[in-house]
Order: structure tokens, then sequence, then C-alpha cells
């Protein structure tokens, strides 16, 4: 089990640093008012609502707002949620995760019809967000109650380490567990996915974790590659903010760096596979395949090792669409000319593009080349090939 499952809190008691807000939280569920907890990933948000919910014996009915991004699906969603009450619980919580998700162009609707249900519920509704500014969210914010969560220093972060650390035998020394806070900026969450790299490695430091956005990916890839555990491998990217399109280039760059043999084919494959159902919910709009997506991404890729590589690898971005870039830039004034060749042969710019070599000689030609209307640029490429 992960060490952010393993010591997820069970109560308010083990939340430190988010007093305030937890207070404002409570009342907002015991009035059945609903609230908008904002802050950064990784500071209690979430955490602070499922201990709620232990504490006062009531169910959650949780969402990603990436499950209902338009009008039909937060009527399915809330519709229900909003007005069932809970057979097995004293009450009922509604979480819908990372609102912010539903502001983008995916958002048909949906923002409008959260706030219509949030007015007819019997039950509190709690939303989390990072950022709430965008006037997308003005009508929410005139019903809901806005709870600031603070970043939390980085003395809390260590004594959760340190504590950790403890239960789980690590004996990392103090400085160590420090550095980890320190470069956590705040990020409980991110820090404990940090000490996790000392249950499977032996690092005298940590410089090299770091919290932006290459390490972060750096650090999951670790995991997947390294790991044989299945459920750690699954939740691999749970706490990555990139979307599933970058990571799979990172994927697919470093996988050769790990695997070989049949080890890379069943990687590829799980990756292929995962591209595949990529093209169905872009095609046909079937979100509802995302899931697939990622048990391929993470478990196919994750278990389709024998045995893990041994030693560190520095994992890197993909180069791939830098070279397509390269390759664009290089051919950029003979697509142009292959464009106006296309357009009196009667041809496809890829056609043209295809059989240039055998209009080459024509470019010659400078009735030929009157024709095409050239321009200094075009006529300079074609001089120096």
């Amino acid at each position: 089990m992960l060490l952010i499952d393993k010591y997820k809190p069970t109560s308010t008691k083990e939340i430190f640093g988010q007093d305030r807000a937890i207070d404002e939280l409570k009342k907002c569920i015991k009035s059945k008012k609903t609230a908008i907890l904002l802050g950064k990933s990784g500071i209690g948000k979430t955490a602070s609502i499922y201990a709620l919910a232990n504490e006062f014996n009531y169910e959650i009915v949780e969402s990603n707002s990436s499950d209902i991004r338009n009008k039909e699906g937060v009527i399915n969603f809330l519709g229900s949620a909003s007005s069932q009450g809970s057979l097995f619980y004293d009450g009922k919580l509604i979480l819908i995760d990372e609102i912010e998700g539903m502001a983008g162009n995916a958002d048909k609707g949906g923002l409008n019809a959260v706030t219509e249900i949030i007015k007819k519920s019997n039950f509190p509704v709690i939303l989390t967000c990072n950022d709430v500014q965008s006037k997308n969210f003005s009508s929410l914010k005139k019903i809901c109650k806005v709870i600031s969560f603070e970043p939390l220093s980085y003395s809390i972060v260590f004594e959760l380490l340190k504590n950790v650390s403890k239960k789980e035998g690590l004996g990392i020394q103090d400085d160590l567990l420090k550095s980890l806070a320190i470069k956590s900026n705040g990020d409980a969450r991110a820090a404990l996915i940090d000490l996790e790299f000392f249950r499977y490695n032996d690092f005298s430091d940590v410089n090299f974790l770091s919290r932006d956005m290459s390490q972060d990916v750096s650090q999951a890839l670790r995991v997947l590659f390294k790991s044989k555990n299945p459920k750690s491998i699954s939740e691999v990217f749970d706490s990555l903010h990139e979307d599933l399109d970058e990571i799979t280039l990172w994927i697919e760059e470093n996988c050769p760096k790990e695997y070989s043999g049949e080890d890379l084919a069943s990687c590829f494959d799980s990756l292929s596979k995962a591209d595949v159902f990529n093209g169905r919910i872009i095609k046909r709009q079937y979100y509802r395949f995302l899931v697939y997506r990622r048990i391929l991404m993470s478990l196919g890729v994750g278990l389709a090792k024998k045995e893990k590589k041994l030693g560190q690898v520095n994992y890197t971005r993909s180069s791939r669409i830098l070279k397509m870039w390269i390759w664009n830039n290089k051919n950029l004034r003979k697509k142009s000319i292959s464009g106006k060749i296309g357009g009196i042969t009667h041809a496809s710019l890829k056609k043209s593009f295809k059989e240039f070599i055998f209009y080459k000689h024509l470019l010659n030609d400078k009735t030929f080349i009157s024709e095409l209307e050239l321009n200094e640029d075009e006529i300079e490429w074609i001089n120096k090939n």
C-alpha cells in the first residue's frame, strides 16, 4: 500500500495547519450549506472532507469534474445523489473534486447545471479547486461559502515525514527529511510520494527531488518501472497534474532505457492499445474509455517487466516533438513550393511533396517558376538545393 493511502487521515485531529478552515467546513456541513474549498493540491482539502464524514458517520458520494463535464453528466450524477438519502449512514455529503476542470472548453452547461442542482439539494455539496478567480465561477460563489486552505509550513510537513519514517522503520536522518519537506513546497501528498522512494531505493540525499513537472514525472516513472506492486503501479499517475498525452510521451521515450526484448515489446503493446482507446475517446467522445487507457498505461506498462532493471536511470522528456518541429522547419520551404506545384497540377500537397523529386528539374525553368509565383525565400531555397 502506498504511504499516502496508509497514512490517510481518519479524523480531523490527524490534519495539521488547517484548523480554521476545518472549523468553517464543519459549520457548512452541519448547516447543509455548499462550500468551495480553495487551495493548492496536497494540503488537506479532500482529506478534511473524508475525515469529517467519518466523524459524522456521513456517506460521501464523490465525482471528479472530469467525469461530469457537461450538463447531462451533472444531472445524471448530482440529480439523484442530491435527492436520495443514505441507507446505512446518518447523512450524506456530495463531493465534486477539482471543479475548475469544468471551466474549460469541454464544459457545456455543466457549471450552470451544478448551480441549479445545489439550490435544490437536500444535502451539503462540497466543491474543491485550486483557483476560483475565473469569471466562470461567479454564479457559484454567490451561493457557496469559499473556504481557503493555506499551504502547509515546512515544519508541519517535516513532522509528518518524521512520524511516517519512524513507523515504517526507514531510518532516514532528520536533515534529509527536512530537505524533503522544504522541496515539497507545502504539499504533504507530494512529500509522502517522495518519501515512498526511500522504501525501494537507497539515496543519500534528495537532490534528485524537485517539485517541477519533469521531476514529478520522473519520480512517477521510477515507481512505474522499478516497482512490482500492482497497487502502487495502478495509482502511480494519481498525483500528477499532467495530462495523459504528456505522460505517454515520457513513457514512450524512457521505457527502452528500462526494458528490452519481450518486456519492451509487451510495454509498447500496452501503449499502442492505450492509444487505440484514446483515438476512440477523441473520435466518439467515449470518455468512459479513459479508465482503460489509464490501466494500460500504468499496469500494462509497469507489469510488462519480468524483473526490474538495477541501477538509477535519468529519465528525459520525449524529443519526438522537437524532432518533428526541426523536420517541419527544415522542410517548410519544400512544403510551400509543393503546395504551389499542386495548385497548378491539380494534385494534393501530400502527393506533390512525395513526388517533389520529379518536379525538381522543372524548377530551373524560369517560365515554370514564374507560373508558381515563388517568393524570394522559396527561390533562395531552390538555388541552395
